[in-house]
């Protein structure tokens, strides 16, 4: 017995995010109703090889975001390694 293919929307329902991931959690909520939608107005199930489509633009502002953090985040622990130096 065959199984049968996963659909776009059970596919990202699937991906297992980490605890804590809010903008990642965010992205595929987005997904999830964007998907949800399309088929609600009679477009049918988008194939899963669309998702790149919709999900490139968020997953690049995430990495953007996650950028900038660490680049702060590495500001921040070099001054606090010079002021413990300091001491």
């Amino acid at each position: 017995m065959s199984e049968q293919p996963m659909s776009a929307a059970e596919i990202v329902a699937a991906w297992p995010l980490p605890q804590g991931a809010h903008l990642a959690d965010t992205v595929r909520r987005n997904l999830l109703a964007t998907l949800e939608a399309t088929f609600e107005q009679g477009y049918g199930e988008l194939p899963p090889e669309a998702l790149a489509d919709l999900a490139i633009g968020p997953l690049v502002i995430m990495l953007g975001r996650l950028e900038v953090d660490l680049a702060d985040a590495r500001t921040r622990i070099d001054e606090l390694e010079r002021a413990l130096r300091d001491r």
